[in-house]
């Protein structure tokens, strides 16, 4: 029997690239699902094969009643609403990702004060912007400095809201920290880095630009890791573990003029691909790998390979006119 039947659960965030495919997810397991999001980022597009068998919240977490409400009876809280962006966008919105994401996470954790909800942090690989440890285990938080950017700090805010929490009033946390999310469901922007670089560099690359614009010296290296991949991890350690924080990623570091190649030849282009470097912004990270070992000692391994996640994600930008 399924450990989410009939489990009524809380996804903050659910019409966005990981939450609406958690909702798939638990919905297939027999969960009982709100979703609040108040589609700032979020599409709600995502949400409309379920939108019959959730209770959907179009609602902004900022107002601490909204919260209250949407916790009501909940046992299991995933919390992934977030001002969020590409680098582009937490470096134009460094107050507002770090005044809203910590407000919306206190407002949700004094909710819970007084229930028995396990309350599930969505943290990020940014709170390892400065990490000097590759790959970089769970541990390493413990010696390495604040993340420099306000997204990167709001994401460590975050992670020790849910501890103190438990500190003082018992409530029960899981915090996990994926490494750099791609896949279905996620839109490329008005501006380079408003979305992340996959989308990004399959709109470049899909609308013909020539050549291929990047972002820096294209050395920076990353773990980029399938959107399914992420939500199976998150439910995976939600069900066996507790107060206790986790990475989620692949383990396996890419450049971004190797994942350029890669989405060159996937979408078709015969050209020989040429790239042409603009100037990097303030907090690109040069070095991003997960130590996995934590979470894969639970028994979770992910399983789509770089190769296919891509070709899936370039065939749903194609099929929603990103060209």
């Amino acid at each position: 029997m399924s450990h989410w039947l009939d489990k009524p659960v809380l996804v903050t965030g659910g019409a966005g690239l990981i939450g609406h495919r958690l909702v798939a997810k638990l919905l297939e397991l027999g969960a009982k699902v709100t979703v609040v999001d108040d589609l700032s980022k979020g599409n709600e597009r995502n949400l409309e094969p379920y939108l019959g068998q959730i209770r959907f919240l179009r609602s902004d977490l900022l107002d601490p009643r909204v919260a209250k409400e949407a916790l009501k009876g909940q046992e299991v809280c995933f919390h992934l609403a977030a001002r969020i962006g590409g680098i582009g966008y937490f470096h134009r919105k460094p107050a507002t990702s770090l005044r809203d994401n910590s407000m919306m996470a206190f407002n949700l954790w004094d909710a819970a004060i007084g229930s028995n909800a396990k309350m599930v942090c969505l943290s990020s690989s940014m709170v390892f912007e400065r990490a000097g440890i590759f790959p970089t285990p769970e541990s390493a938080l413990e010696t390495t400095p604040p993340p420099m950017s306000g997204y990167g700090f709001s994401k460590l805010v975050a992670e020790y809201i849910a501890r103190t929490y438990w500190e003082e009033f018992g409530l029960k946390y899981v915090i996990v920290r994926p490494f750099n999310a791609y896949g279905p469901g996620e839109m490329p922007g008005e501006y380079a880095g408003y979305a992340h670089v996959i989308p990004d560099l399959i709109r470049k690359a899909l609308s013909g630009q020539y050549p291929l614009e990047i972002m820096g010296s294209g050395k920076q290296t990353r773990s980029y890791t399938y959107v399914d991949d992420v939500a199976d991890a998150i439910l995976w350690v939600a069900e066996r573990a507790e107060n206790d924080d986790f990475n989620i990623g692949t383990g396996i570091e890419t450049t971004v003029e190797e994942l350029a190649e890669r989405i060159w030849r996937l979408c078709g282009r015969g050209e020989p691909l040429r790239i042409k470097h603009v100037p990097g912004l303030k907090y690109d990270v040069q070095r991003r790998v997960p130590d996995i070992s934590k979470i894969t000692s639970l028994g979770w391994r992910p399983k789509i390979v770089l190769e296919e996640g891509l070709r899936r994600t370039i065939e749903w930008m194609k099929s929603e006119g990103v060209f």
